[in-house]
């Protein structure tokens, strides 16, 4: 009777999901989590709302090897992406199915996990591993150990995969709250232990392990989310409190995801060579996008676009499309080689603070005293920050970062030039003074004085004409007879006295 009623609903809930196609270029989760809280998806480092479900969802786990996530809904396999977009898969496998009274009021396939390209999922007893898309069985073993009859409460509700051994984790409620590690392949379940801080009562629906080991539960009856360090799992801290939970909670993390950068030799990029990294967060980009890379790559789909721009001898700037949606400041650092001596060293760094806003921008970086010897050079770009800002040390043009995004550029230093002016055609000779006897506006113009008659000096060696008059006669004929003028206009005034 109960596995009927259970199945009828659970059915009837399946259809009122809006179904859409899956998209083939769906965006990868990388270093993030997410939250399904009474039918809404939320970001598990904000609890913001990213979408909202119309029916409930079980056994929520990311799939790498998918880019997506997996869940039960109903009496189907249902996958959604970041945006929430939903896609129905396949009928329920039979290993998923509810069966049993006990199992019934327990919702035994609410654990969900994915690791690769498995789902890993809690069903009843047992805990099965599943291959997707092709949804086939290829793990099943009975839980048992120490621990199994505590994981087995019907409170127990999610699990996890840590990706440093491979093994799931849960908190269990009490007293007292208690952390148990399942191994996947034999079933066998261990309590680690008893950390403090954690609520006593109260169910843990929602648990997920991000790529740094750190384990974040949600307890149902606060809504306050716990954080719990698995290399030393001996305190709790709570985190972010939210609403309660009303009818059911979980919660996916996604995989680790790194960015490198891509300058060509001698500068170090590959992990080898403790190049550049960072964890890529969301809403902290150079330019818009990041993507996920193994390792550094020749070529990167790098677009924070820089453009360098320099007036007269002064300083050089560079301006920097990026993007903060993290709510807190972020720093912009950057080691521009213009020396060309093939490293990124102290004198080389500028930096800029990236305070929080909506879509990308253009912020400025400047190098007050630059050493230019090439006008070809290379650009080291970092951004720090994250969901809780930039609390890191002074940033460096190698090593690992807990988030943001590194990009490497080949960029034109343009050279020193003098800031332009507008071209006064009037006064090419430079500026008009009235002893000048130049025209000045507003200044009446005033007569020349008589300047004195200047005599040149002549040539005595000069070269004979071909034809003609010497050039030495010339000049002195030229000479004599303007005076001859002069001195009989002198003597007619004499005469006239």
């Amino acid at each position: 009777m109960h596995r009927f009623v259970a199945a009828a609903a659970l059915a009837a809930a399946a259809v009122l999901f809006p179904l859409v196609p899956a998209s083939a270029a769906a965006p990868a989760c990388v270093n993030g989590g997410y939250l399904v809280q009474d039918g809404d998806l939320l970001r598990l480092a904000d609890r913001a709302t990213v979408a909202r479900f119309d029916a409930p969802l079980d056994a929520v786990a990311y799939v790498p090897g998918s880019r997506a996530f997996w869940a039960v809904s109903g009496d189907q396999v249902v996958s959604f992406d970041t945006s929430g977009r939903i896609t129905r898969r396949a009928p329920l496998p039979d290993a998923l199915r509810v069966t049993g009274p006990v199992a019934v009021a327990g919702s035994a396939t609410s654990a969900g996990a994915g690791t690769a390209d498995r789902w890993i999922v809690r069903t009843g007893r047992d805990v099965v591993t599943f291959r997707v898309p092709a949804l086939k069985e290829v793990e099943r073993h009975p839980l048992d150990g120490p621990g199994a009859d505590i994981l087995l409460r019907p409170r127990i509700a999610d699990w996890d995969v840590d990706p440093a051994d491979g093994r799931l984790y849960t908190v269990a409620s009490g007293p007292p709250a208690q952390l148990l590690r399942i191994d996947p392949h034999t079933g066998r379940v261990t309590p680690v232990a008893a950390p403090k801080g954690l609520p006593q009562t109260g169910s843990f629906g929602a648990v997920t392990v991000d790529p740094q080991g750190t384990l974040h539960a949600l307890h149902d009856p606060s809504g306050r989310l716990f954080d719990l360090d698995l290399a030393k799992p001996t305190i709790a801290t709570p985190r972010t409190a939210g609403p309660r939970t009303q009818n059911r909670s979980d919660a996916a993390g996604c995989t680790d995801g790194w960015d490198y950068g891509d300058a060509p030799s001698p500068y170090p990029t590959r992990h080898a060579a403790d190049g550049p990294r960072h964890r890529i967060a969301d809403g902290l980009t150079l330019g818009t996008t990041a993507d996920a890379e193994p390792d550094a790559r020749t070529a990167d789909k790098d677009d924070a676009r820089p453009l360098a721009v320099r007036h007269r001898a002064g300083p050089l700037r560079v301006e920097v499309t990026v993007r903060n949606t993290t709510g807190h400041n972020a720093l912009l650092a950057a080691w521009h080689d213009l020396d060309g001596n093939g490293r990124f060293d102290e004198r080389d760094l500028a930096t800029a603070t990236v305070k929080p806003g909506g879509a990308a921008r253009r912020v400025t970086l400047t190098w007050p005293k630059p050493r230019i010897n090439a006008t070809r050079s290379t650009v080291r770009i970092r951004l720090y920050g994250g969901p809780r800002g930039y609390r890191a040390p002074a940033p460096k043009p190698t090593g690992p970062a807990d988030s943001g995004e590194v990009e490497d550029h080949l960029i034109t230093v343009p050279a020193a030039a003098p800031d332009k002016a507008p071209l006064d055609i009037r006064n090419l000779a430079g500026p008009a003074v009235p002893d000048a006897g130049l025209p000045v506006p507003g200044v009446p113009a005033t007569p020349l004085p008589a300047q004195p008659r200047r005599r040149h000096p002549v040539a005595i060696t000069a070269p004979r004409e071909p034809d003609g008059i010497p050039l030495t006669w010339s000049v002195f004929l030229g000479l004599l007879v303007p005076a001859a003028s002069v001195a009989a206009r002198a003597a007619a005034k004499r005469g006239s006295r």
